[in-house]
């Protein structure tokens, strides 16, 4: 007989192309929308004060500079996500590896009732 794939070694896949912008699902479309309207409402906004003169110009610089702040504080707050998703994961795998290290009738209870919950 052949040496051909051990049964227990999965077959290579192809790698998947990315989506492209339009096939990409819209999530949070609606929030999309909404922030889109905000631009386009600060953009109005911004071309009336550039087109009176005088005090305009300070009007528009505080609110860039507030709009600048918030947009490092958002930033911050997705920095901050990131760093909590990815210790909650390493503290899932950590406790998914204890469980299947756990000896005995309690490691088989344990690995039964993740299989009961996951299920």
């Amino acid at each position: 007989m052949g040496r051909g794939r051990s049964r227990n070694m999965p077959k290579p896949r192809s790698p998947r192309p990315a989506p492209r912008p339009a096939e990409a699902p819209r999530a949070g479309g609606e929030e999309l929308d909404r922030l889109r309207r905000e631009r386009d409402d600060a953009r109005a906004l911004l071309q009336d004060l550039m087109a009176k003169d005088g005090a305009g110009g300070a009007a528009v610089a505080r609110r860039l500079a507030a709009l600048e702040e918030e947009r490092m504080v958002a930033r911050g707050q997705a920095v901050e996500a990131a760093l909590a998703r990815g210790r909650a994961e390493a503290a899932l795998k950590a406790l998914s590896d204890a469980i299947d290290r756990a000896p005995g009738i309690q490691g088989w209870l344990l690995r039964r009732a993740r299989r009961k919950v996951i299920s």
